[in-house]
């Protein structure tokens, strides 16, 4: 049975959209996949998008600021504390490993 409280969404979602169709998950108690198959709609579609938007309207969970080196210049001790509480620590590391490190991270986000 489909839910009236969501409207027939567009081939293409909008941020709008996505925000709407994963409120209306949530509170449905349901899993994606029974949600989707309500709904008529694809349910890597609302993975794809409870990936990407965060939660009522929160900050994302993970940002890089600037940072500078202030050890020697070739090698420095190093330690990453994300927003979920996990730190990556190095005894040693060069830029190079730093910056291979952040890379990741922004494309794993």
């Amino acid at each position: 049975m489909r839910n009236t409280v969501l409207p027939d969404l567009p081939v293409e979602w909008t941020e709008d959209d996505a925000r709407l169709a994963l409120d209306e998950w949530r509170r449905s108690g349901q899993t994606i996949a029974a949600f989707a198959r309500e709904h008529h709609m694809s349910a890597p579609r609302l993975y794809w998008w409870r990936k990407r938007l965060p939660k009522d309207g929160a900050p994302p969970m993970m940002s890089l600021v600037p940072a500078k080196i202030v050890a020697r210049p070739e090698m420095a001790a190093v330690v990453i504390r994300l927003p979920n509480g996990v730190a990556i620590e190095m005894a040693i590391a060069s830029p190079r490993d730093i910056a291979a490190i952040v890379s990741e991270l922004e494309r794993s986000s």
